[in-house]
């Protein structure tokens, strides 16, 4: 009898473990982002926010420091043109600063010159749970290569903070490239 309440107790142990560990993994999933450049192209997902590529200035690239995660600058001589998620639509097109809410996500497709089709890489700013970010508004920080779907960094990228710390008024983002809606 105490054997089989032994097995018991064990069974039901493992039971709880194995839904701790799917709740955990089901958690993760609903967190996983990826990103596909081939989507930008989604009006149902994806606003466009500059009418025309917008060069970057020099003042602004110079805060961007040469890191581990680009051979240079990734701001330095770069036109950009930055797409927002619905989610993120409200706040981005905004007058006065606003903050951005939960799910709200960035897009920022660099190129060597206003002309160029072919992308030099992406960053990616995607607006996290209460907590996640306190330092810069709970913002994650991605950086994906040129093909679109290559992710070659993610989380809270100090390259990337130390930039934005200087935006705390406008929830951490430089808007001067936005163009009425």
């Amino acid at each position: 009898m105490a054997t089989q309440i032994r097995i018991g107790v064990l069974v039901v142990v493992a039971g709880i473990v194995l839904v701790a560990l799917a709740v955990s993994r089901t958690e993760a999933a609903k967190d996983e982002f990826r990103f596909d450049a081939a989507k930008l192209k989604d009006r149902n997902t994806w606003i466009q926010v500059n009418d025309k590529p917008y060069q970057m200035p020099a003042a602004v690239a110079a805060l961007c420091a040469p890191g581990a995660l680009v051979p240079q600058n990734p701001h330095a001589s770069a036109y950009i043109t930055v797409y927002v998620n619905k989610v993120g639509r409200e706040s981005m097109f905004a007058k006065q600063a606003q903050r951005f809410p939960e799910g709200s996500i960035i897009v920022k497709e660099k190129f060597n010159s206003p002309e160029d089709r072919k992308p030099l890489l992406y960053t990616i700013m995607r607006k996290r749970a209460t907590g996640y970010n306190p330092k810069v508004g709970d913002w994650e920080f991605s950086v994906v290569g040129p093909n679109g779907t290559e992710l070659q960094a993610t989380g809270k990228l100090e390259n990337c903070q130390g930039c934005h710390l200087g935006k705390s008024e406008a929830d951490f983002v430089f808007r001067p490239y936005v163009t009425s809606q």
